[in-house]
C-alpha cells in the first residue's frame, strides 16, 4: 500500500471526527462487555447519543473502497469513527490505525473464510467476495433481511470496539 493511500486514510479519520471513550482504566479484571454495563447509565447514554452521529463508511466515490480509520484515546481505547459499515459485493474495506490492530470476526461468521485479520504497517484490508450474497450460508439471512450483517471487533491493546459490517445490493 502506497504512502499516499495510508496518508489519505488517516485524513478521513480526522474528516470524520471521534468520540469520547469511555474510562474504564480503573477497573481490573472483568470482560469488556462486564465493563460496559458496569458503568452509569448516564455516561451510557453519552456514549450511545454520540455513536448515533457518527457517520456511516461506504465505498468513496468512484471507487470499490470504503476507509475507516482506527483511532485510540490516550489509555490505549479504540474509539468509534463510523457507526457501521455498508458495502456492495465486490467492494473492499480499509482499515486504517495504530501499527498493530486486530479484526476479529465474530460467531464463526466472516464474508470470507479468514476469521482473524492482523495488521501490516496499521493497515488491514477485507475484500468481499462477489457472490457473497448467493452463498448457500448467507442466501436466507440476505432474502429475509435484504443485506446480512458480519459482527466483528477491532482489538487494540487488548480491547475491543465492535460497529456491524453490512452487505447489501443496491436494489
Amino acid at each position: 500500500m502506497s504512502y499516499k493511500t495510508i496518508v489519505f486514510s488517516f485524513f478521513l479519520v480526522f474528516i470524520n471526527g471521534c468520540v469520547i471513550a469511555e474510562d474504564n482504566s480503573d477497573k481490573q479484571g472483568g470482560t469488556v462487555a462486564e465493563k460496559r454495563d458496569s458503568v452509569d447509565a448516564d455516561k451510557r447514554e453519552a456514549v450511545s447519543s454520540d455513536s448515533r452521529r457518527l457517520p456511516v463508511s461506504y465505498a468513496l466515490q468512484g471507487t470499490s473502497t470504503a476507509v475507516v480509520g482506527i483511532a485510540i484515546d490516550k489509555k490505549g481505547y479504540p474509539l468509534e469513527t463510523v457507526k457501521a459499515i455498508i458495502l456492495k459485493p465486490g467492494q473492499k474495506v480499509v482499515f486504517a490505525g495504530p501499527d498493530e490492530f486486530q479484526i476479529a470476526f465474530k460467531n464463526k461468521k466472516a464474508p470470507t473464510m479468514q476469521l482473524d485479520y492482523r495488521s501490516e504497517k496499521g493497515v488491514i484490508t477485507v475484500v468481499i467476495p462477489k457472490d457473497i450474497l448467493e452463498r448457500p450460508e448467507f442466501k436466507r439471512e440476505y432474502a429475509r433481511n435484504k443485506s446480512v450483517e458480519f459482527n466483528y471487533a477491532i482489538r487494540i491493546n487488548g480491547r475491543e470496539l465492535d460497529p456491524p459490517m453490512i452487505i447489501q445490493r443496491d436494489d
